[in-house]
């Protein structure tokens, strides 16, 4: 996953009844915990180096850019995540 970009049918909430993050999909639901969030909110077709760089500027003890390489696939093994288009 190059530059990934959530699918059309998934989306991001924030819950305020439950104050949690959740990714949002016609099969269910994620709760996230917030680098979780952090990340999802930046699936906007940027490069990951780029979403990489963006977290580490927002977070002072940012994920690693390994975790975040295997959070996205996971992602994407679900379904939730498409490469952008060039």
């Amino acid at each position: 996953m190059r530059r990934p970009l959530l699918v059309r049918h998934a989306r991001y909430r924030w819950d305020a009844l439950r104050s949690q993050h959740q990714l949002l999909f016609p099969e269910g639901m994620l709760v996230l915990n917030d680098s979780g969030a952090a990340i999802v909110r930046l699936c906007d077709g940027r490069t990951v180096g780029d979403l990489v760089a963006a977290l580490g500027e927002a977070f002072a003890e940012a994920p690693p850019p390994g975790e975040v390489d295997e959070f996205l696939g996971r992602l994407a093994q679900k379904g939730l995540l498409r490469d952008a288009d060039p």
